[in-house]
């Protein structure tokens, strides 16, 4: 056997274990990656791709950032985990931090988007019976995703996430996104009932849908006159990838209530919820918790996430990106009649197509380029927030070529 075969019968291997052992929740695409340097990852034949995908807009950061492995390193060689019965430097500074750079309140650390959404729903209960009511609504949008426990996929407002599960919980209600009468409408038709609205600025996983400033801005003057907590869910939109650190901030107004994972943590599992300072309290001891979320070495790295993204010029980097991604798709969309559609804000990017996306998505993968096919025509471009123009417009070079075959 020749080096050259080596790298080969180790994927087929590893894609063997994968089939054998791993139960199959996902449609994986035909490659396994070994290594990464910031926009750049290497399968195990060490091709090159270019990422447009980071992981779900997990890697905000691209691979391998010097200063995220020296406080994994350093952090690792004090403490990875003592629990929440103790105090914890590490997760006490981390929360002083989101707080500084969100609104005025507190934080509850978890180990991931779901549980962050898990310990809003809670928030959002705590809060209807500390109001004495017993039949509370909560309102989410159509075409929502927050998470796959049966609290996320409750909220979740597509029929393909809660499909096969039966019932799920009541007393939440679901309203088009962007449709400001129907906004109005269901605060009228629940008035006195309703105690929570979640959205998310920009709807990620059913195809980059940006929620309008008039429809966000009625979300916010409605909560408000109907004593609702009004929740965002900041999991993917967060840490930057819209051009600002929260993507709220564009709005003129904060929510009561934020859901933050993917990008928080650089890769390294780690999520939260952020509680305004009116509602803080809702939460008691023993109330809620959690095992993991917080613990020494996730929380570090968060933090030292934050300080990179406010001390390096990531979000002047990521407008910059933006405005080129941006000019160059528009004018493949005047070029090529397959695309759709272009939307989206900072590096959260969806291009809708006329055709299925996922072989697009295959088509570029072979030629070295990494995206990510949801909602069966768009796909998804969200590069690392650190990712230089030239390595942005050879990625787009490569979906271009690819889009001349269709």
């Amino acid at each position: 056997m020749n080096e050259a075969e080596i790298p080969k019968e180790l994927f087929e291997h590893t894609k063997e274990l994968a089939e054998r052992y791993l139960i199959g929740t996902y449609s994986r695409y035909d490659v396994a990656f070994r290594y990464g340097v910031n926009e750049l990852l290497f399968d195990f034949e060490n091709k090159q791709y270019i990422d447009f995908h980071s992981g779900v807009a997990v890697t905000n950061l691209g691979q391998a950032d010097p200063d995220i492995i020296e406080v994994v390193r350093t952090q690792a060689d004090k403490l990875f985990h003592t629990s929440n019965l103790f105090y914890s430097e590490e997760a006490s500074k981390l929360a002083e931090l989101l707080i500084l750079n969100s609104f005025p309140g507190k934080v509850f650390l978890t180990n991931s988007g779901t549980e962050a959404i898990e310990a809003a729903f809670k928030l959002a209960r705590k809060y209807a019976y500390s109001r004495s009511i017993n039949d509370p609504i909560l309102l989410s949008l159509e075409n929502s995703f927050h998470g796959r426990s049966v609290s996320g996929m409750s909220l979740t407002g597509q029929d393909k996430i809660r499909k096969g599960y039966g019932d799920l919980l009541k007393g939440i209600e679901f309203v088009e996104p962007n449709n400001e009468e129907a906004l109005v409408a269901a605060f009228e038709r629940y008035q006195g009932r309703i105690v929570a609205l979640i959205e998310e600025p920009i709807q990620g996983e059913s195809g980059i849908i940006p929620l309008s400033k008039n429809f966000l801005t009625l979300s916010r003057e409605l909560t408000a006159e109907n004593d609702a907590l009004l929740i965002f869910d900041e999991i993917q939109t967060g840490m930057g990838r819209t051009g600002t650190l929260f993507a709220f901030e564009t709005t003129g107004f904060s929510p009561d209530a934020m859901t933050l994972a993917k990008g928080l943590g650089s890769g390294f599992p780690i999520g939260a919820l952020v509680v305004a300072e009116k509602y803080q309290d809702l939460f008691t001891v023993g109330s809620h918790g959690s095992t993991f979320g917080g613990n020494h070495l996730a929380a570090a790295v968060a933090y030292e996430t934050i300080r990179i993204i406010q001390t390096r010029e990531v979000l002047n980097n990521v407008n910059v990106c933006s405005d080129l991604a941006f000019s160059r798709l528009n004018e493949m969309k005047e070029r090529y009649p397959v695309i759709a559609d272009v939307r989206g804000r900072g590096l959260h990017i969806g291009v809708e197509l006329k055709i299925p996306s996922r072989p697009v998505v295959e088509a570029c993968l072979k030629a070295g380029l990494v995206m990510n096919s949801t909602a069966e025509t768009v796909i998804r471009i969200m590069p690392p927030l650190t990712i230089s123009p030239e390595f942005l417009n050879q990625g787009l070079d490569i979906f271009e070529s690819v889009l001349k075959q269709n």
